[in-house]
């Protein structure tokens, strides 16, 4: 379509120069290419939309190229809300090179847009991040009535070969969407959509545009008659973006299994989208497909092998995963990347916890905080005391919990006498933790901060859990200051008096009524039956919540359910979700005592059950030492 048209006097791709000269000092992998909002230099203000459709068309141009990944324009502005909103169509030179860099840039092309009599003229330098200076200057000029596309295609050409031809070849119609690219609200977004599509009907690009708005507006019926309309257009449309509007409208529909597909279809025509295989990966990690989850992060690394939070999420997926061995090798890419960053080495302490190693746990995570005391809030210490905790060393875990206390204190931190009580809880000291918490509930520090609810909801639980629940009612009662507090209305709920299954889950629908409350309706229903030791209630409510949610290394309703599947007689299944270790929450948690120490109760009982009687009475020694022999919870009422 293009090719009748002038190019540059140097057409040889440049990124085969460029990926040579960095593979002397990168991971070997394609460059991450941000291009800019061009400057539009004419003085003909009518022309300020090409600013934004040039790096559109150039963008869309060298999808699917293996030799650059490109920073679209949603990842462009993902960051600014913590950047700031900028002007939109100011150059981007000066507005969305921070952004750039944020999404991991390593080579950044500005533009500029100029008039030279009855011509156009697009000139462009490279910037390369990692050199910081300029890697390439070129341009491309051709006759102002022939626009703009030609002129695009003639620069992503230069950058890579071969490239896709752009969707449409109406300037009309790249007007319009550039113009609802860069609209103020959405509706505006969507009306310019609409006109670039009754431009050009096949303009693949605009549909899709088009329908991710609606669908962030939440008005699904209009999602849904724009995809239908791309999809009548049939081939007509390009085979990737009818792979998108196929994603889309299966995501819409809740299709996981036709959205995986679509999404697979898209990485297979659009092998260099990082921010694609991270969607994919997500979507497995929902799903809890933690193989497939750690492929799609291997291959996005093959795009971006320097990318050290890739490194860090593969390492958490192979954890999840089941493999120590693949998760440390991973994170330690990370460190070798980073080797400053604490966080690496929080990460190792993770998955090394996570797999009862909690001699290096403690390791790595004491290396964190010496490296940044000031870290997550101190939290590495918090977890090196947890992890010396399970060596059954009370007291040397004790000092770091109080190293990691003062710390807190100089951070002025107002839930210090909360984080220090449910220590205590944890550990067996009931009595202490709970008039520990009393005493603070009525502290000045505690009223300053709003805390008494949360205070009083806390020893409602705890309350429930040593078995007296006229005592926990009368702690959900002090909940209720201030007023409308959730906490208040959760100790509430969970002390109400003990009931069926069916009527428990009528209370649980009648204070959480919103289909979006589903999730949290039902974990407050799984908690009142644990609560009352109705297992059987409460397995088919916690095994729905285990398959339709996301994991997450610090989740403790593996343990809720092999819990519950132990005392209904399924300690086969049990056994996996039993022999992994939470990670310790740095924020107070209001059910944390639910799942430990009777994690280590829960081990005993499968351990005996498999014949390795030794080892199951090694973890009940560890939890008489801790909690007595319910681990916390002591139906009959006893302390």
């Amino acid at each position: 379509m293009f090719s009748s048209w002038g190019r540059p006097a140097f057409v040889l791709p440049l990124f085969a120069t460029l990926i040579l000269s960095s593979c002397q000092r990168q991971p070997t992998g394609v460059l991450r290419l941000a291009i800019l909002r061009f400057e539009n230099l004419t003085g003909d203000d009518s022309l300020n939309w090409m600013g934004r459709a040039v790096p559109a068309v150039m963008n869309a141009e060298l999808a699917g190229s293996h030799a650059v990944s490109v920073i679209d324009f949603g990842a462009l502005h993902a960051s600014d809300r913590t950047l700031g909103a900028r002007p939109i169509a100011a150059p981007g030179i000066s507005t969305e090179r921070p952004g750039a860099l944020l999404a991991g840039a390593t080579v950044i092309l500005y533009g500029r847009i100029s008039r030279v009599g009855s011509e156009l003229r697009l000139d462009a330098e490279l910037f390369d991040t990692s050199r910081e200076k300029i890697a390439r200057v070129f341009s491309a000029n051709g006759p102002e009535q022939q626009g703009v596309i030609h002129l695009a295609d003639t620069l992503a050409k230069a950058l890579a070969s071969p490239v896709r031809t752009f969707a449409t070849g109406n300037d009309q119609a790249l007007r319009e969407y550039a113009v609802g690219l860069e609209s103020a609200d959405a509706r505006s977004s969507m009306a310019a959509f609409s006109g670039a599509i009754a431009a050009d009907p096949n303009f693949g690009q605009a549909y899709v545009a088009w329908a991710q708005v609606a669908a962030g507006l939440n008005d699904r019926a209009d999602a849904e008659r724009v995809l239908a309309l791309a999809t009548a257009r049939g081939p007509a449309i390009q085979e990737l973006e009818r792979a998108r509007i196929a994603a889309l409208a299966a995501e819409l529909r809740g299709d996981e299994a036709a959205t995986m597909r679509a999404l697979e279809a898209v990485a297979r025509l659009d092998p260099a989208d990082v921010g694609l295989f991270r969607k994919l990966a997500q979507r497995n990690l929902g799903a809890r497909r933690f193989s497939e989850a750690a492929d799609s992060l291997k291959k996005a690394l093959e795009v971006e092998p320097g990318n050290p939070e890739l490194w860090n999420d593969l390492g958490y997926a192979e954890m999840f995963a089941g493999s120590l061995t693949a998760a440390t090798t991973a994170l330690d890419e990370y460190r070798r990347i980073r080797p400053g960053d604490p966080n690496a080495l929080d990460s190792l302490g993770d998955v090394n916890f996570y797999f009862g190693q909690f001699a290096p746990a403690e390791k790595y995570y004491r290396e964190a905080y010496d490296k940044d005391n000031a870290f997550n809030g101190s939290a590495p210490l918090l977890k090196a005391a947890h992890a010396h905790l399970r060596t059954g060393d009370l007291r040397g875990a004790d000092t770091l919990f109080n190293q990691y206390l003062e710390t807190r204190r100089k951070a002025n931190d107002p839930v210090t006498e909360l984080r220090r009580a449910e220590w205590e809880f944890l550990t067996g000291r009931h009595k202490q933790a709970l008039e520990r918490l009393e005493a603070y509930s009525h502290n000045a520090l505690a009223l300053a901060a709003g805390l008494v609810s949360q205070l009083n909801a806390q020893l409602a639980v705890w309350e429930l859990q040593l078995g007296d629940r006229l005592r926990a009612r009368e702690f959900a009662q002090r909940a209720q200051t201030p007023p409308g507090s959730p906490l208040a209305a959760v100790a509430r709920f969970l002390s109400d008096a003990p009931a069926t299954p069916a009527a428990w889950s009528q209370r649980a629908l009648a204070l959480l009524p919103r289909p979006a409350d589903e999730r949290t309706r039902n974990l407050i229903l799984s908690y009142a039956l644990l609560l009352q030791n109705d297992f059987a209630g409460a397995l088919p409510v916690l095994a729905g919540l285990y398959q339709h949610s996301a994991p997450d290394p610090r989740e403790t309703l593996p343990v809720m359910l092999a819990w519950a599947q132990i005392e209904t007689g399924h300690s086969d299944d049990a056994a996996r979700l039993a022999m992994r270790n939470p990670i310790p929450n740095p924020a107070p948690d209001l059910f944390a005592s639910l799942a430990f120490p009777r994690l280590l109760s829960l081990r005993a009982d499968v351990l005996e059950k498999q014949g390795h009687k030794e080892e199951a009475l090694k973890y009940r020694q560890l939890v008489l030492t801790l909690g007595g022999p319910g681990g916390t919870f002591k139906p009959d009422g006893t302390r």
